[in-house]
């Protein structure tokens, strides 16, 4: 099974209020994957998750007052390979682009919160569950990247103020079963 996700934004190798930062890139994130579940098979999930869910296992983490939905899951027996294409306007190989941190910077987004403290004071806490990619970074199985220029730096001008932070990233993702369960049956395709 697999589907796209995009991000557009900054990915901050150590930002002074981290956890509002990695907050501000999973909810880039949320909508995508609230839209992903509302097409087959991804709509089966959502009988597993609170608050109305009707089948165990229950796949809802509740952290800091907030029920976070990760569509990667254990209790579902569910991983994840991940192709990472990421394009930025600076040149390839300047020491800016400390590849390593933006990418746990970007895997921290796509995880639901461990605790409390992982989650940014602007979360937004009214909008219902947020829907994350992973429950935890550790199903990721495989990982490829590939950093390029990104020629038309325009769309980023289009969008907010440019910064040499900024990225268009493009991730490819490819659900994979670690072991046959009727739960993630549709997902054996």
């Amino acid at each position: 099974m697999k589907f796209k996700l995009l991000y557009f934004g900054d990915i901050l190798i150590n930002p002074k209020k981290r956890a509002q930062h990695i907050s501000d890139i999973r909810m880039q994130f949320h909508p995508q994957l609230k839209k992903l579940l509302e097409h087959r098979p991804w709509d089966n999930m959502t009988q597993y998750m609170l608050p109305n869910a009707t089948k165990s296992p229950i796949t809802t983490r509740h952290v800091g007052g907030i029920d976070w939905n990760p569509i990667i899951t254990p209790n579902l027996k569910l991983l994840a390979e991940l192709d990472i294409q990421m394009m930025h306007p600076e040149i390839i190989g300047v020491p800016h682009s400390d590849i390593d941190n933006r990418l746990k910077t970007l895997f921290d987004g796509l995880r639901a919160p461990q605790n409390e403290h992982e989650i940014g004071e602007n979360t937004p806490r009214d909008i219902g569950p947020i829907y994350t990619l992973l429950d935890d970074d550790h199903l990721v199985t495989k990982t490829t990247i590939n950093t390029s220029h990104l020629l038309s730096a325009d769309i980023f001008a289009q969008c907010r103020p440019h910064s040499p932070d900024s990225v268009f990233v493009l991730i490819d993702v490819n659900v994979r079963v670690a072991e046959g369960t009727l739960e993630n049956l549709p997902f054996m395709i």
